[in-house]
């Protein structure tokens, strides 16, 4: 996550565009497709080795 901060905000406006300004539909959007992405990603650890990942194992953020 090295992207400028201009490009970051640049997204920010254009996330909050599509939601017609709405922030809170615009966080639930992003939680639900990051809750997505997480299980794409524990699905796809069931696939790969243990010595390929060396030990890393997907986990919910606390």
């Amino acid at each position: 996550m090295n992207a400028p901060a201009s490009l970051i905000d640049d997204e920010i406006a254009k996330v909050l565009a599509y939601h017609g300004g709405d922030a809170q539909a615009a966080i639930k959007a992003l939680l639900e497709d990051r809750e997505f992405l997480l299980r794409e990603v524990e699905i796809a650890s069931l696939a790969v080795s243990y010595g390929y990942t060396r030990g890393w194992k997907p986990g919910r953020p606390r």
